[in-house]
């Protein structure tokens, strides 16, 4: 077991954002960022990830590991796609169990 006391939160998540990035999934991270895209042209301002699971089951496709759409708004905020806000509405999905997911822009 790695001592995970000494480090960063970034380097924590880098050995999983690796993982996820070198996997099955990096073809369901593209059609998530492509989602998002599709949800924009639809005149979508705000979304959710629940949003983009809905466009992604609606496809049938399914991530080997569902962190893997941490990755998917990850990214798309860094390309400027999304921007932050500093709401959160229920998740729709049952699997969340209507946690709270963070709204974002599309920009």
């Amino acid at each position: 077991m790695i001592d995970t006391n000494n480090l960063t939160p970034s380097q924590i998540l880098q050995p999983i954002y690796h993982k996820i990035n070198s996997s099955d999934d990096h073809t369901w991270v593209r059609h998530g960022l492509r989602s998002i895209l599709f949800l924009k042209n639809k005149g979508f301002e705000l979304i959710t990830s629940c949003d983009i699971w809905d466009c992604l089951d609606g496809m049938k496709l399914y991530p080997i590991n569902p962190r893997s759409m941490g990755l998917v708004v990850k990214l798309a905020h860094k390309n400027g796609l999304l921007e932050r806000t500093d709401n959160y509405r229920p998740s729709r999905r049952k699997q969340a169990n209507q946690r709270p997911v963070r709204i974002w822009r599309l920009i």
